[in-house]
């Protein structure tokens, strides 16, 4: 009897872990700083498109909380809109609070239930309980800094860079900006700095404007694109200058759909501004990409060259990516004109007076990101009180002189 009751047991154990559900170490790392919840179970994660109706988001966090916390969620408000939220594998308690917060919410929790209620509104509140603390969705946003990324893709062209004997360096200045320092040989005679330099160092340091127009002036490179985007704190920005193509695929169900792929000059950067002292520092979690589409008899090819860094900023200062080497080749036919033009049937003579040639053509990416902090709501508003308030001391100033004179005639 006792061996039998230890085999069950062991068969017991065995069942239930082979139906506990299973986590991926990215999972098992996902933590909650509040409530004493470090670790979350699948079945506790959420996900939800933009588009899902709020009530049907709210039935369904309503069962979570009667099955995890034993409490129903009671919801008064008449909303009919959606969530207007993406929410992709989040803790369900979580994404609870994203949703109401989004949508110019807020909730209350008690011992039996958890009520929906606006922001500031008063209601049964639990001593003690960090779920009762209210959102100010105004003074949220009017302290989150946004930050303006510059851009300047350069594609410069190596074989014509190496033909005019000179190399180029980029170097970072004493007033955060960059500089670029051109290097010749021992005696350089080209006209691309407009007279004949014989530099002792055989060095040539400029700014970066005047680099790129003695780069597009002897046709060394070309400016692809100059993108400007300003992002929120945390929030991801995205710059495409191109086109986006489709492939025809199918889905679980063997349908057939099209989906689309991005190409062209992609910058996509995620700045996030933390305080070392009084000293704002700007994290920038960037990704640049340049590509293009190549069709082909079987599967269509996406010649593509990225890279993806991260880069701490301080205000106005300015970095570079580089070293993205992209080689383009192209055929031509060369020979004798109009006769390396004519037909094979022709006696031949196409090949007499012609050949097919094939270059490769060697370019360099360099991608020049600046970031600098937008002023803050407080600092706009002011801005914007000021042309009045100068108006106003100006008038009272003109008001004094004219009694100050009215005064002295007396």
């Amino acid at each position: 009897m006792t061996k039998r009751l230890q085999i069950a047991i062991a068969f017991t154990c065995l069942l239930l872990y082979g139906l506990a559900p299973a986590q991926t170490p990215e999972e098992q790392r996902i933590r909650r700083a509040a409530r004493g919840k470090d670790v979350v179970g699948q079945d506790e994660l959420v996900s939800f498109r933009s588009d899902v109706p709020y009530k049907q988001a709210l039935e369904l966090l309503n069962d979570m909380s009667k099955k995890f916390l034993k409490k129903p969620i009671i919801d008064p408000s008449p909303l009919t809109i959606a969530i207007s939220v993406n929410i992709e594998s989040m803790y369900w308690r979580d994404a609870f609070e994203l949703i109401l917060r989004t949508n110019g919410m807020w909730y209350t929790e008690v011992a039996d239930y958890i009520q929906v209620t606006g922001v500031g509104s008063g209601g049964p509140t639990t001593p003690g309980a960090p779920t009762t603390a209210r959102v100010d969705s105004g003074a949220i946003l009017a302290k989150t800094r946004e930050i303006t990324i510059s851009a300047i893709f350069l594609e410069i062209d190596k074989g014509k860079l190496n033909e005019s004997g000179i190399s180029f360096n980029i170097f970072r200045g004493r007033d955060l900006n960059l500089g670029i320092e051109f290097t010749g040989a021992d005696r350089v005679a080209t006209n691309i700095f407009a007279v004949e330099v014989n530099p002792t160092s055989n060095k040539l340091a400029v700014d970066v404007d005047a680099a790129l127009r003695i780069f597009e002036s002897e046709q060394l490179g070309e400016i692809i694109a100059r993108p400007q985007v300003t992002v929120r704190s945390g929030v991801q920005g995205r710059v495409q200058i191109g086109a986006d193509f489709s492939v025809k695929e199918r889905d679980f169900s063997g349908n057939v759909i099209d989906k689309f792929y991005s190409t062209g000059t992609i910058l996509e950067v995620t700045p996030r501004v933390y305080m070392y002292g009084a000293t704002p520092l700007i994290d920038l979690d960037i990704k640049v990409e340049r590509s293009n589409v190549q069709p082909g008899t079987v599967s269509t090819i996406i010649n593509k060259t990225d890279a993806k860094t991260r880069l701490v900023l301080m205000n106005g200062e300015e970095s570079y990516v580089g070293g993205l080497v992209i080689s383009e080749e192209s055929a031509t036919r060369e020979g004798i004109p109009l006769l390396k033009d004519l037909p094979w049937w022709f006696f031949g003579l196409r090949y007499v007076f012609g050949y097919d040639a094939s270059s490769v053509t060697r370019k360099e990416l360099v991608v020049m990101i600046r970031a600098e902090l937008v002023p803050t709501i407080d600092e706009r508003a002011a801005m914007t009180r000021q042309p009045g308030d100068q108006m106003k001391s100006r008038l009272d100033d003109a008001r004094q002189e004219i009694d100050r004179r009215r005064t002295n005639k007396q």
